[in-house]
């Protein structure tokens, strides 16, 4: 039997996306056998799905899941990393920290589930080093470590526990095999229970559905409910149904069972908390979102939708992401996903790139150029209509941060037009500035929190003074203005403004004496700039003008006009001009003449 499932919600296209890889996968590695090839193809609203290939999905989607999250991988990985820094002498102390702490942790795990194991030996030797000259020690002990972990036993339960706890928890409630009382079950264990839980229904609602379709009497129907009396929606049926005849049966299920996401199509479930984390509300609690006044089915959804839901963890790309600035941030599991109006394989292509550069730890602004580089004026409703998603779930404390990054066609030109122009902006700021603007937020925040962290911990670096000029020009081209190189001069300016009253503020120096303390002029400069970075972020121009003429007066330098844009900003608004400024206070000559040869 074909079924068609098309695209919709960007969670049911995230599904599809998860079902394709994972088919995908499973041919490639001969997990699926080759007289089903076909049996899922690509068309250009979705997927066409031939159901003979359903049984064969449960043992293809974890073995793809313990590719994708292998502990033993992902452990050597990092291992590598810190024996690279270990045979470096100054970085040799921290690296056997970081070394001894992750074997200490992963093998505190490998112990409660295999206590046969050496763990202790192990652990034991690699205490005992402590000096670079035993790095050879250290090596031999990373390579034992390296063959435990991957036993296939030890590997297999490390892996399952991972993607289960970190990946599938931030999607899914406790359902099927991830309620906790399944915690015990082996991989075998984990496939029979997906099967059971989400093959069998499917398959169960597809017969019926052919059924209703099929009968001419309501004996038909009613006996193929009593055959399958083990499965729960049909039990239900049957005492409502047993004295009703065909055409009222019809009628109610026309009525009554209808699944939201693939119309058409029976539903006996619900969009739920347990079905898809994210945004789904518990039945009890979704007072308002109760279907046709059915309490007990707020939301209808279908056994195959339900199944789709439970691929969206292959469809999306999963990756950490640091939240926040300097001392106040965390890391937190994200997911992300690209949604559109265009065909399906073009939206499985972008998704493929934003995995592909995901695990590349490519950041973001390169990310969009990627996948904006071949729009054309032509294809301007297609990219108004693309956006980017990520979430990260919680389904302990019942929170989801979502976050929808809609790009405008002013920011698709600008990422055509100025391709990796921030890649002198420090990664971290970076991340935060591009959301920013795809939020349509003004960056300026990132960019006081950026000058912040340089004034603090005495950087010069010609980042923030990057950053300045790029959000000027995204302003400009939101605003469809037409001067963009007298705009990017007039900020390159300021930026030497600053540069040039460092320089005087550095040659006049300090004078020394025996009876009083005089702070070197490096902390005078690093304090003026916090007076005007604070006036900046406050929006006080009286302030940061008045610190500024003092500061040219006592350089002894003539002030130039370009300032007055503080005050009527026709040219640039304050914010370009006071961070302008303080950038090139922060920084030393040259550095500007050298990326304005690379712009």
């Amino acid at each position: 039997m074909k079924v068609e499932l098309r695209m919709g919600e960007w969670m049911v296209t995230m599904g599809l996306v998860g079902l394709y890889r994972v088919f995908e996968y499973g041919l490639k590695n001969c997990l699926i056998d080759q007289q089903y090839k076909n049996s899922i193809r690509i068309v250009p609203q979705g997927l066409e799905l031939g159901t003979e290939v359903l049984p064969q999905l449960p043992r293809t989607y974890f073995l793809y899941l313990m590719d994708e999250y292998s502990v033993a991988k992902r452990d050597g990985e990092r291992l590598l990393h810190y024996l690279g820094q270990a045979k470096k002498e100054n970085s040799f102390s921290m690296a056997l920290f970081n070394i001894k702490e992750m074997v200490k942790n992963r093998g505190k795990k490998i112990q409660k589930y295999f206590p046969d194991e050496p763990v202790d030996r192990l652990l034991e030797t690699l205490k005992s080093i402590k000096k670079p000259d035993q790095l050879e020690q250290l090596e031999q002990c990373i390579a034992e470590f390296q063959q435990l972990v991957s036993k296939d036993a030890i590997n297999e339960k490390l892996t399952l526990n991972y993607f289960k706890e970190a990946v599938l928890k931030s999607f899914f409630g406790q359902v099927s095999f991830l309620n906790v009382s399944k915690n015990n079950l082996d991989l075998e264990g984990h496939i029979e229970q997906f099967q059971a839980d989400y093959i069998v229904p499917v398959q169960y609602d597809l017969q019926f559905e052919h059924v209703l379709r099929s009968a001419s009497t309501e004996n038909e129907v009613l006996h193929f409910l009593d055959e399958h009396a083990e499965y729960g929606p049909f039990k239900a049926l049957k005492r409502a149904w047993r004295r009703k005849t065909l055409p009222q049966i019809m009628e109610e299920m026309g009525t009554m069972y209808e699944c939201m996401l693939f119309p058409g199509r029976v539903a006996f479930y619900n969009f739920e908390e347990m079905t898809f984390s994210p945004i789904g509300v518990s039945a009890g609690n979704a007072l308002n979102f109760n279907w046709n006044l059915q309490d007990k089915q707020p939301k209808p959804i279908s056994s195959l939708a339900k199944l789709v839901l439970f691929f969206a963890p292959a469809g999306a790309a999963i990756y950490l992401k640091k939240e926040g600035f300097q001392g106040q941030y965390k890391h937190s599991m994200y997911a992300g996903f690209v949604q559109s109006d265009a065909p399906f394989p073009e939206i499985l292509q972008k998704n493929n790139h934003l995995k592909q550069m995901k695990q590349q730890k490519d950041p973001f602004d390169r990310i969009v150029s990627k996948l904006v580089q071949s729009v054309t004026k032509e294809a301007s409703y297609v990219v108004d209509h693309l956006f980017f998603l990520e979430f990260s779930s919680d389904y302990d404390s019942k929170k989801t941060h979502l976050h929808y990054y809609h790009l405008p066609l002013y920011l698709a030109r600008y990422f055509v037009e100025y391709p990796g122009k921030l890649d002198y902006v420090h990664y971290d700021y970076r991340e935060q500035f591009i959301q920013d603007v795809l939020r349509g937020v003004d960056p300026a925040r990132v960019i006081y929190e950026y000058l912040r962290d340089c004034i603090e911990n005495g950087r010069s670096h010609i980042g923030p003074y990057i950053a300045i000029r790029e959000r000027s020009r995204i302003m400009q081209l939101k605003r469809r203005g037409k001067e963009m190189e007298k705009t990017d001069k007039r900020i390159y300016a300021l930026y030497r403004c600053g540069q040039e009253i460092r320089k005087a503020l550095e040659q006049a120096g300090i004078p020394k004496t025996a009876d009083r303390y005089s702070a070197s002029p490096s902390k005078k400069i690093s304090a003026i700039a916090y007076r005007l970075l604070n006036a900046a972020k406050a929006g006080d121009r009286k302030s940061f003008l008045d610190t500024l003429f003092r500061l040219h007066m006592s350089a002894d330098q003539p002030i130039s006009p370009l300032f007055l844009n503080a005050l009527h900003e026709r040219d640039l608004d304050f914010p370009a001009v006071a961070n302008a400024f303080i950038a090139g206070l922060l920084s030393q000559e040259g550095q500007g003449e050298q990326e304005e040869v690379v712009s």
